[in-house]
């Protein structure tokens, strides 16, 4: 793998044990229930974008 940077790579086994860490870390949090005003802007952002189902 080539830099784009020119800065440190880390080699596959390290991205992929990195990406399992990162998984098990955020896991809980995506698994939270959305704050109902969040869930409420994001709707209606969708709807404003002409991607609302309701």
């Amino acid at each position: 793998m080539v830099p784009l940077s020119g800065g440190p790579v880390l080699d596959a086994q390290t991205r992929l044990r990195l990406g399992h860490q990162m998984r098990a870390m955020y896991d809980p949090v995506i698994d939270e229930a959305l704050d109902p005003r969040l869930a409420e802007l994001l709707q209606q952002l969708d709807t404003d974008r002409g991607g609302g189902s309701n």
